[in-house]
């Protein structure tokens, strides 16, 4: 998953330039065989080598950060630049956005977000924005959205023609193909917040059609997966909201509890 580190990426060194290696876990680097003498040539490589492995600019940051001051510190966790994206804008947007693996456009309307994540540009859709024949039951996907400040959003490219219009390519490590059944529906969307995941489902002829549910991998035992705290909804615009509240609010309490506010001393006195 992209909030999670890959077992190798590229960088190259801040002072000459080289290119090199880094692996998850293990400290320094690596001097690679595809190193040059051209700095900028070195810098296109290991920008190539990442995106075609599908490694994101957090993993990046998050493994050099990892290989120089050791993988407890809190920058060798990707997620860490997610949660201090800055803002960048939002428009509205009207197009298509490709399957991943076949040659299938879907018409997506909604916003797109720009975000700058350790200070690369990146493009996020809005959940909203999707059609069902894309995120829904009868799909092949099960979206894997990036949690950006604590909202989930479903990292793209963008392509823009002449007249406007834009295609969106999803980025990699964000869907899986698994097709998942809990209590009947299926899993069309999950996100991890810390240690707690909330995931979003589907029944076609339920009578509540949608629902989302909270688990905590880490309390589960051999017997599978344990999801609770289901809402159920017949409304699919009001579902996806539900999805994208429920990890906001687990994100912000997670937060709360890693930096309680601090006690007014002065008017305790």
């Amino acid at each position: 998953m992209r909030n999670e580190l890959p077992e190798l990426c590229f960088s190259t060194l801040p002072d000459t330039g080289q290119l090199i290696t880094l692996k998850s876990y293990e400290r320094g680097y690596f001097p690679s065989e595809w190193n040059t003498d051209d700095k900028a040539h070195n810098l296109e490589i290991a920008q190539f080598q990442n995106r075609k492995l599908g490694i994101t600019p957090a993993q990046q940051q998050a493994m050099e950060c990892g290989s120089m001051f050791g993988w407890t510190s809190p920058g060798a966790n990707p997620q860490f630049y997610l949660d201090k994206a800055v803002y960048g804008a939002s428009n509205f947007v009207m197009g298509h956005i490709k399957h991943p693996t076949m040659s299938v456009l879907y018409p997506v309307d909604g916003a797109l977000y720009h975000y700058y994540i350790g200070g690369e540009r990146a493009y996020y859709l809005d959940l909203s924005a999707l059609p069902s024949t894309f995120m829904g039951r009868d799909s092949d996907l099960t979206l894997l959205p990036d949690l950006v400040r604590g909202r989930p959003y479903l990292p793209v490219r963008v392509e823009q023609s002449e007249n406007g219009s834009c295609t969106f390519q999803v980025e990699a490590g964000s869907y899986s193909f698994d097709k998942e059944i809990n209590a009947t529906y299926r899993i069309i969307a999950r996100v991890q917040v810390g240690p707690t995941e909330v995931a979003m489902g589907e029944h076609p002829t339920a009578p509540a059609q949608f629902v989302t549910w909270e688990r905590t991998p880490a309390n589960e035992s051999d017997r599978g997966k344990n999801y609770y705290w289901g809402h159920y909804s017949s409304d699919r615009t009001g579902i996806i909201e539900d999805f994208c509240d429920r990890a906001k609010t687990e994100f912000d309490l997670q937060q709360h509890r890693r930096n309680p506010p601090q006690r007014d001393t002065d008017l305790e006195r």
